[in-house]
Order: C-alpha cells, then structure tokens, then sequence
C-alpha cells in the first residue's frame, strides 16, 4: 500500500519561517571561491556594480542554452512544470514527489527553518532507499557549463542535496554534476558535508558582519570586480603581490602577513615557515611586494635576460573561442586568429591570419604554416603558455609533420618566464597588460579585451555583414597584444646591459 503523505504538512514545515536571511547555493558556494562577494551582495553600494559586458551576456545566454539542449538530450520526458510563484512551484514539486514522478526539471525548493532556498536542475526518482514518499527517493543532478568541475560547484550540489534529505527525510549518499560534455560525474556526498556546513556558516557570518573579508584583488567576478579591486588597492592588500591567490592569502594573513608592506618587509626564512611556501615561491613574494613598495621594478637576475640574434622577430598572439567558457554544442573549441608583429631591421608590419568562420580554423592555421615556412633566421616571441599550447594542440589536431612542428616550437621564447625570471614588476600580477602599462603602452580600445573579442568574433560569424566593421576591433586588439609583447622584450633588453 503507498503511504498516504500530508503534502500541507510538508510543505508548511519546509516554509516555516524564521529570522534567518535566506540562502542560496550561489551564495554559500561564494564562500569558497570569494568571501568578500557575499559581503559586496548585501552591503556595498549599488551604483559601485559594473554594467554587464557583452561577453557576460552572451555567457548567460550560452548557459541557458546548454541547460535547455542538455535536458533535452538526457531527459527528453523532463517536461518544466508551469507555476506562478516559487512557492506554488514547490507545491508541485512535493505533489510530483509523493506520486512517484520519475524526472523532475528546474524545481523551486525551500527549507526556510534553516533559511535554505534554491532551484534544483534535475530531480531523479531513486528505489535504493525509502523516504517519507515511499521505497524510494530522490536524487539531485546539477548541469554546469564548466568542462573541468570545480569545488565551488560540487559545494552547490551539495547544497541542493543537504536540502533535499531535509525535505524528503533522507540525504542521498551521492549527488550528480553533469559537466559541458554532458558526464555525468558522481560526488560521495559525506566528502563535502563538513565543507558545506563551514561554508554555511561562514556565509552567515559575513552577512551579519561578525566575520570580517577584506577584499581579495581578483577574485571577485562581475558585478563587483572594479569594487573589489579598488578596494584592494586602497587597503594596500597583500593579495595585490603577484601570486598570491585567495587559499595563499588565507595563509599567509594567519601567519600576520596581512599587507604589501608586511610582505616587503619580510626576511624569506620567516616566509617559508607558511605551508605550501618554499624558497623560491618565497623570493618571488617579497620581491614582488618591495617593487609595489617602491613602486619601481627590481632587477633580480640580469643574466637570464638572453635573447637570441635574429634578422626576422616575429611577436605572436593568439584570440580563441574556449567551450570551457563558453559552453554548449553549438560552440567548439577554436582558434579564430593568429597576429603576428614582423620586425626586420627595426621596420615591423602586421599580418592577422584569421578563420572567418568557426569551420575555417584550419585553413587559417596552415596559411600561418605556409608564412612561416617563408621565414629564414627568425625567433617568435609569446607572452605566457596559451600560444604555444593552442599551437600544439592545432598540430595535433591537423597532424602536422615534425618537422614543420620544429619550424614553430624549436624558435618560440616566452617573454613571461624571462619576464618574471629576471625582474620583480610594481604591477598588480605579471600578466601581459599590467605589466605593459606600467612600460607606458595603452591599448586603442578600453572596452575590448580577451573576452570581449570572442563575443564580437561570434557575433561577425553570426552576421558577416552587419558586424564587418566590429571585426576590425578585433584585430587592433590582437596587434596591441603583439605590440606589447615587443615592447615587454625591448625593455628587458634594455635594462640586461
């Protein structure tokens, strides 16, 4: 006989109210990636937002989609349950799950007792265990965009899955994330218990301000990244120093390093005494905070400065489509355009090999083979590891040769490791813009960058026509990156004499 449940008495439980300010998975799993969100959220003025780029945009619309096409492909009998109000959705949602229903899609749930609200993917009926609906129970099933799960996402599962034993009267064992190639990848829910409850905690915490978060320089995403930022650099934070990631930070402020100038007043045997720091790690720091300090670079190894002789240099920037980021099948992984900044006897000329669409990636790269086959005693400049990587990734995928392999890899230098090797920089980070800013090059468009440019780039693909122009944005973009880099290698190569 099926038991008879009080779908009202229910779900009057799960809606008592009570003083706690409402959480979501959102919000708790902020915890781990950036405290100081969750304070910016509640307290920070809301004229310090910034305004939605393009790029987040065409994200959130990426993400819907992927959802939409994933739901389809896995769950085709899923069908969304119309409701005027999140409550009545909820009622739903209990209805379904006294009677049996097998999938559930986009349910609102809440367990206000403990101020736990939140929107739960898939719901997927499960006779492993007996719950107050019957012999059997639910289970909870996030989609994500992300190709690579992080741990602010499984926090998220576990969330939804703290609520659901909460509601039905037993917690699952395990919780399921569906990543952008649509695996499903399963998480053993007694791993993340402790982590979800310290989250919760903390979260609470902040917005009844008996934690204090200082603001971490970048770990803050839109709305709050200039706010946090700002902040940041106000509070002369110690997460300015390049390196220092938020887990670093954590660190090193319980060992009393909690500023720049602690840091630059530090002796490295003082700094090594931290987990996770060694010698080297050490040096990098304290060098990093004396040139913030002092706002002036130090040269700390003159010697690694050693750039080859060459008639012909080549600086090279790659601006690719990433489905890590982007998500959804409509999207793949390409490389759209290749810059190349060509110096021959201090006369340079700007060749941009592009695909102008994302079917065209591969002819776009072979006529970049075909140029560099051209070349006779030359070296390519890059600034840090994505060019040489996308480029390695292109030979395999079009099984290029060893030897034209070699033509590329065996003549590339990375300007960040000599960079970053031989000179401690006053700059926030040791990325490519900071640090050519500070060498006084600027950018022709403020409102373009790495990201942006591929929410253009779509868009041309999307209409040739009415986005020609757009595209140019594009490549001054790209040739600003190559420009840069050569002005980072010009520079080193001055101060190594």
């Amino acid at each position: 006989m099926p038991k008879t449940i009080d779908i009202n008495k229910i779900f009057a439980k799960c809606l008592t109210p009570t003083n706690l300010e409402s959480l979501t998975a959102t919000t708790v799993s902020r915890y781990i990636t950036s405290p100081f969100e969750i304070h910016c959220n509640k307290f920070a003025p809301e004229e310090e937002k910034d305004s939605m780029s393009k790029y987040q945009q065409l994200l959130f619309e990426r993400g819907r989609e992927h959802e939409i096409q994933t739901v389809k492909t896995k769950y085709p009998d899923a069908t969304p349950i119309g409701f005027a109000t999140r409550e009545e959705g909820f009622k739903i949602v209990l209805e379904s799950m006294s009677a049996g229903t097998n999938v559930m899609q986009g349910m609102p749930v809440f367990y206000l007792p403990e101020g736990l609200v939140g929107e739960i993917d898939i719901l997927e009926k499960s006779e492993s265990k007996e719950s107050i609906f019957g012999k059997y129970h639910y289970t909870i099933k996030e989609i994500k965009l992300a190709k690579n799960i992080r741990e602010d996402h499984v926090i998220q599962g576990a969330f939804y899955n703290y609520i659901l034993g909460k509601i039905q009267g037993v917690t699952p064992e395990i919780f399921y994330l569906i990543n952008r190639d649509g695996e499903e990848i399963e998480y053993q829910y007694s791993e993340y218990r402790e982590l979800l409850l310290q989250a919760i905690k903390g979260t609470r915490k902040i917005l009844a301000k008996e934690e204090h978060v200082s603001p971490t320089h970048g770990s803050c995403g839109y709305p709050w990244e200039s706010y946090c930022n700002r902040l940041a650099e106000e509070t002369n934070d110690i997460s300015l120093v390049a390196g220092v990631s938020l887990k670093i930070k954590y660190k090193l402020v319980e060992h009393g390093f909690k500023t720049v100038h602690d840091l630059a007043r530090s002796d490295i045997q003082k700094l090594v005494k931290v987990k996770g720091i060694g010698d080297k790690t050490a040096g990098k720091l304290v060098y990093s905070a004396k040139a913030i300090q002092s706002k002036e670079p130090i040269i700390k190894n003159r010697e690694s400065i050693v750039f080859p002789t060459c008639k012909v240099e080549i600086f090279l920037d790659l601006e690719g489509v990433d489905p890590s980021m982007m998500g959804g099948e409509e999207v793949i992984q390409v490389d759209y355009l290749i810059g190349a900044l060509v110096r021959i006897d201090s006369k340079e000329e700007y060749l941009a090999f592009i695909a102008n669409d994302l079917d065209h990636e591969k002819e776009m790269f072979l006529e970049f083979l075909d140029f560099m086959k051209k070349q006779k005693d030359y070296v390519i400049y890059h600034y840090h590891h994505y060019e040489k990587t996308h480029l390695n990734k292109m030979m395999t995928k079009y099984e290029i040769d060893e030897k034209t392999k070699n033509m590329v890899f065996d003549h590339m230098i990375d300007i960040h490791k000599v960079a970053t090797d031989s000179v401690a920089f006053p700059t926030y980070g040791n990325g490519l813009k900071p640090v050519a800013k500070y060498l006084g090059f600027t950018w022709r468009h403020k409102d373009v960058d790495a990201t942006e440019s591929i929410a253009i780039y779509l868009d041309h693909v999307a209409n040739p026509d009415k986005n020609k122009d757009k595209l140019q944005l594009i490549l001054d973009y790209n040739e600003d990156d190559c420009i840069a880099t050569r002005v980072i290698k010009d520079w080193l190569e001055t101060v190594s004499k």
